[in-house]
């Protein structure tokens, strides 16, 4: 555990145990309906490599959906992985890549700001919330 901001780090072994058990749930749990059944869901992704790591631990079966006449049928790739950027984390612009540590020793004035008002702060060249 580096305690590095940002970035874009693939699953530690304790991310992907951890990815390997939301798998399990997804499938137990999020996927089916009150009586067990079945239902449509879809995986929304940031578009981070350790939320797409974590995504291949979900299965992706297919279901067959019936629709209202005239439809038919509809075949559903249950959990498909959809990429979304802005579920990506904020950007910490100059500060990106670094502990607080080092933010504090870079950039003290910016350390104090941030302290003070975390949810106003803008990282230089970065993101605010």
């Amino acid at each position: 555990r580096l305690g590095k901001i940002g970035g874009d780090s693939p699953l530690s072994s304790d991310g992907t145990m951890y990815a390997r058990k939301l798998g399990e749930f997804a499938a137990k749990v999020i996927c089916r309906g009150a009586a067990g059944q079945q239902i449509p869901a879809r995986l929304w992704t940031s578009g981070l490599v350790r939320t797409k790591q974590t995504a291949h631990f979900i299965e992706h079966p297919v279901l067959e959906i019936d629709l209202p006449p005239p439809l038919g049928k509809l075949q559903w790739q249950q959990m498909r992985a959809r990429e979304w950027r802005n579920l990506d984390e904020i950007y910490a612009g100059t500060c990106d890549g670094m502990t607080y540590s080092e933010i504090e020793a870079a950039f003290p004035e910016e350390f104090e700001l941030r302290s003070a008002q975390k949810l106003a702060y803008r990282y230089p060249r970065g993101e605010s919330y």
